[in-house]
C-alpha cells in the first residue's frame, strides 16, 4: 500500500518475488501460510513485525512477531477463552497492576515455584480457606510477627514436636484452661522461679511422690488441714536451732511400742513396763510400781 501526494487516496500494488524481494514463506512448501509483514526501516535492516496465518489441516495457527515492543490498549472489556493449554514465558520482569477486584479460580492443581524471595503485602484483611489438609514445609527459620492479638481454634487434636529447645515469654498474664486431664513428662530436671506467691488448689486429693528425697526450703513452713495430718516413715528426725513448740487444744499422744505419754490440758500420764505415772492438780501418783532413789 502506497500514497502519492494525497493520503486520502492510497493505492495497493503487487510485487514479484526475486532475489532482492524474497518471499516471506518458503514456497511451495509453506503455501499454506499467509503473512502480513512490515520490515524495519533501513537499507541494511532485515528485522520485521509480522502477523502470520497458517491454514494447514489440524495445525492451524496464528502467530504474531513483534521485533521489539508490543502494546495493547483496550478501552472497555477484554475477554479471552482458551480451550486447551496456555504457556507464558517472561525472561525479564513481570508487573501486573489491578485497580479493582482480582479473582482466580483453579479447578485442578496449582503449582507455584519461586527461585528467589517471595513477598506478599496485603493492606487489609487476608483469609485463606483450605478444604482438606494444609502442610507448610520450611527449610530454614520461620518468623511470625503479629502486631496485635492472635487466636487459634482447633476442632480436633494438636501435636507440637520440637527437636531442640523451646522458649516462651509472656509480657503479661498467662491463663491456661484444661477441661480434661493434664500430664507432663520430664526426663531431666525441672526448675521454676516465681517472683510472687505460689498457690496450688485441688478440689480433690493431691499427691507428691519422689523416688529419692523431697526437700523444702523456706523461711516459714506451715501445714494446715481441716481434719487430720498423717506423717509415716521408717524414722523421723526434727532438729531446731532454737525452740520447738507443740500445741493442742485437746490431747497429745506419744506412743513408743508399749510405752505411751498422754498429755491433756490438766493431766500428764506416762505408761511404761506396767507402771503408770499420773501428774495432775492433785499431785504425782504412781501405779503398779515402786519409787526408788539412787
Amino acid at each position: 500500500m502506497s500514497v502519492i501526494d494525497d493520503i486520502d487516496k492510497p493505492y495497493i500494488s503487487g510485487s514479484l518475488y526475486n532475489l532482492t524481494n524474497p518471499s516471506l514463506a518458503h514456497l511451495p512448501i509453506q503455501d499454506h501460510i499467509t503473512t502480513l509483514s512490515s520490515k524495519t526501516i533501513g537499507a541494511q535492516e532485515y528485522s520485521y513485525n509480522q502477523l502470520c496465518f497458517s491454514n494447514l489441516k489440524d495445525n492451524e495457527e496464528i502467530s504474531l512477531t513483534a521485533q521489539k515492543d508490543y502494546t495493547q490498549s483496550i478501552n472497555n472489556n477484554f475477554s479471552q477463552t482458551i480451550h486447551n493449554n496456555k504457556d507464558s514465558k517472561v525472561k525479564g520482569s513481570y508487573t501486573e497492576s489491578i485497580t479493582k477486584y482480582h479473582k482466580q479460580e483453579v479447578l485442578g492443581l496449582k503449582d507455584v515455584r519461586v527461585g528467589g524471595e517471595y513477598l506478599t503485602n496485603v493492606a487489609l484483611s487476608k483469609d485463606t480457606i483450605v478444604g482438606l489438609s494444609h502442610t507448610l514445609n520450611i527449610g530454614a527459620s520461620n518468623t511470625l510477627r503479629v502486631a496485635k492479638d492472635s487466636s487459634e481454634s482447633i476442632g480436633g487434636d494438636k501435636e507440637v514436636e520440637i527437636g531442640n529447645n523451646l522458649s516462651s515469654s509472656a509480657g503479661g498474664d498467662l491463663h491456661t484452661t484444661i477441661k480434661g486431664n493434664s500430664e507432663t513428662i520430664i526426663e531431666g530436671d525441672k526448675q521454676e522461679y516465681i517472683g510472687g506467691n505460689l498457690d496450688i488448689t485441688s478440689q480433690s486429693q493431691g499427691n507428691i511422690s519422689t523416688q529419692k528425697g523431697l526437700y523444702t526450703h523456706s523461711q516459714t513452713l506451715s501445714f494446715q488441714a481441716k481434719d487430720i495430718i498423717n506423717m509415716e516413715s521408717d524414722s523421723m528426725s526434727i532438729d531446731t536451732q532454737s525452740d520447738c513448740s507443740i500445741q493442742a487444744n485437746n490431747t497429745i499422744n506419744l506412743n513408743i511400742g508399749e510405752t505411751t505419754i498422754t498429755a491433756t490440758s490438766d493431766t500428764i500420764t506416762l505408761k511404761a513396763g506396767g507402771v503408770e505415772v499420773v501428774i495432775d492438780s492433785n499431785g504425782l501418783v504412781v501405779k503398779g510400781g515402786e519409787i526408788k532413789s539412787e
